[in-house]
């Protein structure tokens, strides 16, 4: 029988800025055009391949992978209608366009070193992964998938991912910065923010260094350095909070039903106030004016 279809491709001449709309069930990448190839930044280039073979006697006038350009509206869009989601479709476009890409079932998302006002992506079961992304608002949201990010994202940045979806994300900055999981790991190395609000139902929440003035943070594990105006504000339902605190002025943990571990430079002046069901301070910590007291089976050390 025939072999696969050979790849199609479009080129269409664009201006500098624009938007790029993607509605796919299938592996969506998008990167900048090679600036040696096309200096003047004015095309998009689509490339459709691994799509099956039509079947005989199908209507071939109508094209599963659509690309249409809006020059009114300075819009490249793909949208499919029978497309096989074992198909990829990979798109250059100039590298200040705007995002909005969409895909369905298992499709995934792969964006590199894109500079926009507006990265917008939405998967269902698919993986997100970002690469060196600047824009001016990033939102990711998944139900189901991973996102991944890779290198730095910078802007101010809303990623959600519900059922197990995760978030793991090596560096991220922007002024404000939101992410939130139901069951799935949120993960992130680097965070600088002025006010970041991380939060997850039942999943884990582990951040290697944060640097900023406001976090409000949940279940986590953490690492927080030079933040001595900043406070930290960290509640948990029934995950566990571990963190390291050099410099905060304000560190407030909650957790109904997990455990909390603090650990502390031996250098660190603070008051102290802790309660729980059972309540350690390790011998080499020196309180000062210590008040120790019981209620309802909770222990309250303050000092």
């Amino acid at each position: 029988g025939p072999g696969p279809p050979a790849p199609r491709e479009w080129a269409l001449p664009v201006g500098p800025r624009g938007r790029l709309r993607v509605r796919l069930p299938c592996q969506v990448s998008v990167r900048p055009l090679d600036p040696q190839r096309w200096p003047g930044a004015d095309r998009v280039l689509v490339t459709v391949s691994g799509e099956s073979p039509a079947p005989r006697g199908r209507d071939r006038e109508r094209d599963p992978v659509r690309v249409e350009h809006d020059e009114a509206l300075g819009q490249v869009a793909i949208v499919a209608e029978g497309v096989d989601s074992k198909a990829a479709v990979d798109v250059r476009t100039p590298v200040q366009f705007d995002l909005d890409i969409k895909t369905s079932g298992t499709g995934c998302v792969k964006i590199q070193k894109i500079e926009c006002d507006n990265c917008k992506i939405e998967t269902e079961k698919g993986t997100s992964v970002l690469q060196s992304i600047k824009s001016h608002k990033i939102d990711i949201r998944t139900n189901g998938g991973k996102v991944i990010g890779l290198g730095t994202l910078y802007g101010n940045t809303d990623i959600c991912a519900t059922e197990k979806g995760s978030v793991n994300i090596e560096k991220l900055q922007g002024t404000t910065i939101n992410i939130s999981t139901e069951d799935g790991l949120l993960k992130t190395k680097y965070l600088y923010a002025e006010s970041a609000s991380l939060s997850s139902v039942a999943g884990d929440i582990m951040l290697g260094s944060v640097h900023g003035k406001k976090e409000n943070l949940s279940q986590i594990q953490l690492l927080c350095r030079y933040s001595s105006d900043g406070s930290l504000k960290a509640s948990t339902h029934h995950g566990t909070i571990d963190v390291y605190v050099s410099q905060l002025r304000k560190v407030d943990l909650k957790s109904q039903k997990g455990s909390i571990t603090v650990k502390v430079p031996a250098s660190l002046k603070a008051y102290l106030e802790l309660s729980g069901r059972k309540v350690d301070v390790n011998s080499e910590i020196q309180l000062k004016e210590t008040r120790r007291a019981s209620k309802d089976d909770h222990v309250m050390i303050s000092g």
